[in-house]
């Protein structure tokens, strides 16, 4: 087997929780509270991925590629990519996983106008074939759970191309 990711190697001690509920993955981190990388996976083959991507190069948390950022806040906005939690002021916004990664790639560059084609590549781990309803079925699901919470955050379609996530100020 691969060796683990050097960023994770560099920052000791690690969890990775492999199927457990949200609700518990959730207490596991906060009793960790930062002392140690948390990583949540559905099952062993997920638990790898997040480890190791398939052609052997270490991958990175939510495509993040900047290592050193944990954390993106824009305005309002906590994205934390280590215990995966989304909040906006004090509220937090529960997210499934792929809802997750969609928000952390969009809020990583917020304003930037994410291609179908990236955002397959980033969310998926796939190569984009030209059918981009899979993007725009998770954006729905993504504005539906924001829209629940705040009505100022949007993820705007920009038509033929992509995305692009609003933040007010």
């Amino acid at each position: 087997m691969v060796s683990a990711a050097p960023y994770i190697e560099s920052i000791t001690p690690y969890v990775i929780c492999v199927g457990t509920t949200l609700e518990d993955s959730t207490a596991i981190a906060r009793a960790i509270d930062r002392r140690a990388i948390v990583m949540i996976a559905p099952d062993t083959k997920a638990a790898r991925r997040l480890l190791v991507a398939e052609d052997g190069v270490p991958d990175s948390p939510a495509g993040v590629e900047d290592l050193e950022t944990r954390v993106i806040e824009r305005g309002c906005l906590r994205v934390d990519l280590v215990s995966r939690q989304v909040t906006w002021g004090d509220v937090d916004i529960a997210l499934s996983a792929r809802e997750f990664d969609l928000l952390a790639t969009l809020a990583g560059e917020a304003g930037r106008v994410w291609s179908f084609e990236e955002l397959t590549s980033r969310i998926w781990k796939t190569r984009y074939r030209g059918d981009a309803d899979p993007v725009v079925s998770a954006v729905k699901r993504l504005r539906r759970r924001l829209a629940s919470v705040v009505d100022e955050l949007r993820v705007v379609s920009v038509r033929g191309i992509g995305f692009r996530l609003v933040v007010p100020d």
